[in-house]
């Protein structure tokens, strides 16, 4: 039968179409930055992942997210804040974002740890020193999470004496995700600050112990920035 006795037409091809969500017609495209609340902060480094990966991609942001999971792209972003001269082997880096500071996401996977790399620019240096640094301080970074069992020490990396914080890091309690999975994000934890001595900002490197073992020990802290070139 031809086309003229079934009544049917070929459907024509869609032209290339971009969706604006919660676009009028008519209206003039909007660029919106991206934004995440900064109480993520320290909501433990698969804890943020999490919420991330579960807002990030369906509704906005979207190629700011597919770049951010890229690890050609963000180990370059890496290397300028903890620079290296060869890819350290043995890492993964499976995320990293810029939301005025910057976060990237590693796993460790001969050690078995998570490591969460923050750099604070001089602006938020001091809230940062403070919430990672204060013994004080019970709640997880922005008030998520809890920590217990608090350390303050020092530890030589490199050619100095680098500030150690450690901790039991519990998201337990933080309603997201279930509690495997914020079981899942709790253990061990050591932050340690190896911020450059000319840096006005703060770089700041959390381990998390995820294989369930008690304590993050001087001397894997000694042996991670191996790889990496520090002062």
């Amino acid at each position: 039968m031809t086309q003229e006795e079934t009544g049917m037409t070929e459907a024509e091809p869609l032209g290339d179409t971009e969706l604006e969500w919660g676009k009028e017609e008519g209206a003039p495209i909007k660029k919106r930055g991206c934004f995440l609340p900064t109480w993520l902060w320290g909501c433990g480094g698969g804890c943020l992942l999490t919420i991330i990966l579960s807002i990030g991609g369906g509704i906005y942001c979207v190629g700011k997210f597919k770049n951010a999971i890229d690890p050609e792209a963000q180990w370059a972003k890496l290397d300028r804040i903890l620079p290296f001269d060869e890819r350290p082997g043995g890492l993964e880096l499976m995320f990293g974002w810029s939301l005025g500071l910057e976060y990237y996401i590693l796993m460790d996977v001969n050690s078995g740890y998570m490591v969460s790399v923050y750099y604070f620019d001089s602006g938020d240096a001091a809230e940062g020193r403070e919430a990672f640094f204060n013994p004080e301080v019970e709640a997880g970074v922005m008030g998520v999470g809890e920590r217990t069992d608090e350390e303050l020490s020092t530890v030589l990396i490199g050619s100095r004496e680098r500030k150690v914080m450690r901790f039991n890091q519990s998201n337990v309690e933080f309603q997201f995700g279930g509690a495997d999975a914020n079981t899942a994000n709790s253990g061990s934890s050591a932050v340690v600050d190896i911020t450059p001595e000319e840096d006005p900002g703060l770089v700041v490197v959390m381990f998390m112990a995820i294989n369930g073992q008690e304590e993050v020990p001087d001397e894997d802290l000694v042996h991670f920035f191996d790889d990496f070139i520090i002062d």
